[in-house]
Formats: structure tokens, sequence, C-alpha cells
């Protein structure tokens, strides 16, 4: 199991590295940001999708009991 974690961890850093260097290169390539923020306002509900997540990280500290 401790094997398994190990390799979600690194999946996620990855991830997050990636998504860094993405927005690195977008802000070095002048991208309008506000284009950007009204897109994802646009398409996503950022709301619901923080109260969900807020949800599933209570169920997972109710879990383990913390």
């Amino acid at each position: 199991m401790r094997k398994a974690w190990s390799i979600i961890f690194a999946i996620s850093l990855l991830a997050l590295a990636l998504g860094a260097v993405m927005f690195a290169l977008a802000l070095i390539m002048d991208a309008d940001l506000v284009r950007i923020a009204e897109t994802v306002f646009a398409n996503y509900d950022l709301a619901k999708v923080i109260v969900a997540a807020r949800d599933a990280w209570a169920n997972v500290l109710a879990v383990f009991g913390l």
C-alpha cells in the first residue's frame, strides 16, 4: 500500500509541476489572463467544484478519524 501512495504522490507532483510550467509558458507568451478566467468561469461552476472538494476532504478526514 505504501508503494501505491508513493506512486499517487509522484503523479500528483508531476501534474502540479506540468501545470505550473504551462502557466509560466502562457505568461511568457503574453496570454490574456482575463479572457482565460472568463472562459473558465463560463464553462465550469467553480463554486460547486470547491464545495465538492471540501466535502470530499471532510469525508477523507472522517474515514481516518482526524
